[in-house]
């Protein structure tokens, strides 16, 4: 076994000690480096070769090397990177980049941060804050010139959509175009985007013109950027025309007549309507229904609420005076002919009136049975000598009805007859409004 001096084992602990300086002095830094301004700078700590004791001096000892040691070789830096590649936020609010430096053992570590357009993206108070619309690049670039880049994207929300109005009326056929204004104005989306709720009642196009198309509500959604907004439209469809039309145009006193009203457009909005009569004594009895109770012409009319009028000329026939003034009519003719007047009596104005009745069934001197027309004297023990009977169907006055017999030889002899000393005239009417008169003479 062989033993060590002294000298010989402090030899070998110096040695042991300064290559465990050594290898100290070189370790690695942290491998990320947060940025914390313009301008980061890092370096390692300056290294120091330890010496041996004054006392001690191995420099004769045969087999030895000098102790001292070389300084270490700077280490480059051979790119950057920052996390996260790319940000994408909104007016006003910034970012906290990480700036990755390889290697991470790098001598000088120093790196400046620069914006590439500062009306983007700007350092306030130490942070990195979006100051406008756009895009831009975060640049960081270390002392030897190696650089990276993170895509900045700032956006501006729309905060507000501001209209007009709210609430549109329309009447069908027309149309309106929107006016939309955005808050803020250089919001980074300002497309408008248009939606109707009730097609069928109102559209809208790409530009926000809406198109009434019906009567109805129709919601009408505006957004833009995330925010909306709604405008009610209501359509309203007007009358263009109405009509009014009785169920016959001629009617009797005591006649309930009634009449339906037409309104154009069917969809129209408000299809209220009243009705009114030209004159007097004519009365509404009920929905769409009147009772005549004077003779005369009129005419009815409908209104709809927006003043639209339609109207119906209709006729009521006050059969007593009617056959009143047949009478004075048959006597003037006479007069004329230098004959003395019919004077009326009652049976012959019954037995007048049954065949006025009689004729609508079957318009002819013959009954509806079959039997010559003098039967009905006989059936209601009307007395005569002689007889006649005048008929008529279609006129529509008694000047007419006089007038046509006159110009019938026939029964122009049965008016200008001498024998006769009587009459009776009735007029009645069918449901169609066709007048019957009937004269029945006697002596």
């Amino acid at each position: 076994m062989r033993l060590f001096s002294q000298r010989t084992i402090a030899a070998i602990l110096t040695v042991f000690l300064l290559v465990s300086l050594a290898a100290c002095s070189n370790l690695p830094p942290p491998s990320r480096t947060p940025s914390e301004g313009t301008t980061h700078t890092s370096s390692p700590e300056s290294e120091t070769s330890p010496t041996s004791p004054d006392n001690t001096d191995n420099s004769n000892e045969p087999g030895k090397a000098p102790l001292d040691s070389p300084d270490p070789e700077p280490i480059a830096v051979r790119s950057l990177a920052i996390d996260p590649e790319g940000f994408e936020i909104t007016r006003g609010s910034s970012i906290d980049p990480f700036v990755i430096i390889i290697p991470s053992n790098a001598t000088d570590k120093s790196y400046t941060l620069k914006s590439g357009d500062e009306d983007v993206l700007r350092l306030i108070g130490g942070r990195w804050t979006a100051v406008g619309a756009g895009t831009t690049e975060l640049i960081a670039t270390a002392s030897n010139g190696a650089a990276a880049s993170a895509k900045v994207i700032v956006t501006v929300p729309v905060v507000e959509i501001s209209l007009e109005t709210n609430e549109i009326n329309l009447k069908r056929g027309d149309s309106v175009t929107l006016t939309v204004s955005v808050h803020p104005d250089d919001a980074t989306d300002l497309s408008v985007n248009y939606t109707s709720g009730n097609e069928s009642v109102a559209t809208v196009s790409e530009d926000g013109r809406i198109e009434a198309v019906g009567a109805g509500i129709a919601v009408i959604g505006i957004s833009v950027g995330g925010v909306r907004e709604e405008v009610t439209v209501t359509v309203t469809e007007p009358v263009t025309s109405i009509s009014i039309s009785t169920d016959r145009r001629t009617y009797q006193i005591g006649d309930q007549g009634r009449f339906t009203v037409q309104i154009t457009p069917e969809g129209s909005s408000d299809k209220t309507y009243a009705v009114s009569f030209s004159r007097d004594g004519i009365i509404l009895t009920g929905d769409n229904s009147f009772t005549c109770q004077t003779g005369g012409e009129a005419t009815i009319t409908a209104t709809a609420s927006n003043g639209v009028t339609g109207s119906q000329a209709i006729t009521i026939i006050d059969l007593a005076a009617f056959s009143a003034e047949v009478f004075l009519l048959t006597n003037a003719e006479r007069t004329d002919a230098g004959l003395p007047t019919l004077s009326p009596r009652t049976e012959l104005t019954q037995i007048a009136e049954i065949r006025a009745n009689e004729i609508i069934q079957l318009f002819s001197h013959d009954r509806p049975d079959g039997r010559d027309f003098s039967t009905v004297f006989t059936d209601n023990n009307v007395s005569y000598r002689f007889a006649g009977e005048n008929l008529a169907a279609g006129q529509r006055t008694p000047s007419e009805a006089v007038r046509g017999w006159m110009n019938s030889p026939g029964h122009r002899e049965n008016m200008l007859r001498s024998e006769y000393g009587h009459l009776g005239v009735a007029v009645t009417m069918d449901g169609n409004g066709r007048l019957y008169w009937t004269q029945m003479f006697s002596n």
